[in-house]
């Protein structure tokens, strides 16, 4: 219980668990009124998620089930797959290289590697062992133009069309983001964990509207609070941890705005596929287009 209670105040930066329940919100309330004041809240677009795959006719080793993956896990892990192959459908046109970031045995990019046989991906990845997982379901797979690199972000410098990486924990999704960035790279990148970033030596906020806005202790705070989504989706606790969440992902979207990319900010279809449930977008200024329906703000009234 002690290991548990030192994580979430490491994770949370705001003292011990009874603190956080008297007195967080209040703190995160004052911290989102700041930014509500300047104009800056997140947005999200609606792309009208409805592709649908027929997971039982693909090779052996495309579905997630095939890397030990639980049946109801895999189910959820095919709902989040199926949005990423929708989004890429829009930027890829045949011959781009794909960069799966913190990939796993390859949950997202082996199914997108056979949905586009006509792109090469590289699947960058430090441990070893879901490395050999992934060998051996692209070999049942079949599918050839996949292949691993059994390293860090920081060490992967080809060129690249798109940077893909589904649940990249902490600074890994901030790591990928600038990669993508510094080769003009599209991206698409699900986050995770975002309270690990407190342990980055990357500096936030990372764009400069956040940054006239918030403190770097501040943005740490709120960086904690993200990490507080729930399945009960609809209580307290989940919507105050996913108007966080959102915050966070649209300074990463700001970031790149700067750097001269269009952004979306989504939550995967359904959102029940993950509490970790927002995607955030960006490709370079006359590069694609995702045609999108609507902008939604979600919960003013927390607020």
């Amino acid at each position: 219980m002690a290991q548990i209670v030192h994580l979430f105040e490491r994770l949370n930066g705001l003292g011990n668990i009874e603190q956080y329940s008297m007195a967080s919100w209040k703190r995160i309330r004052e911290i989102l009124q700041k930014l509500s004041e300047k104009g800056v809240y997140p947005e999200y677009s609606d792309p009208r998620f409805d592709l649908k795959l027929n997971w039982e006719q693909m090779p052996r080793g495309v579905d997630p089930a095939s890397g030990f993956l639980k049946e109801d896990r895999a189910r959820r892990k095919r709902g989040q797959v199926e949005n990423f192959i929708q989004l890429a459908g829009s930027l890829l046109r045949g011959g781009e290289v794909v960069v799966d970031f913190c990939s796993g045995s390859g949950h997202l990019s082996i199914p997108m590697a056979y949905r586009f046989p006509e792109c090469r991906f590289i699947l960058v990845e430090k441990n070893p062992v879901p490395v050999e997982i992934g060998r051996k379901r692209i070999a049942d797979s079949g599918i050839k133009n996949i292949e691993f690199y059994n390293g860090y972000i920081q060490d992967f410098h080809l060129d690249f069309d798109l940077g893909v990486a589904l649940h990249a924990c902490g600074e890994a999704t901030d790591l990928a983001q600038i990669r993508c960035l510094e080769k003009g790279a599209a991206y698409i990148l699900c986050p995770c964990d975002i309270g690990y970033i407190q342990n980055s030596a990357l500096k936030y906020p990372r764009s400069s509207i956040f940054s006239q806005v918030l403190t770097e202790a501040e943005y740490r705070v709120l960086a904690g609070t993200a990490d507080w989504t729930c399945w009960d989706f609809d209580s307290e606790q989940g919507r105050r941890g996913k108007v966080c969440m959102g915050y966070i992902d649209l300074d990463r979207n700001l970031a790149a705005e700067e750097a001269g990319y269009n952004t979306h900010l989504f939550t995967t279809y359904p959102r029940e596929s993950t509490p970790k449930n927002d995607i955030i977008c960006g490709y370079k200024k006359g590069s694609g287009n995702i045609q999108i329906f609507e902008k939604v703000r979600l919960y003013p009234e927390l607020l």
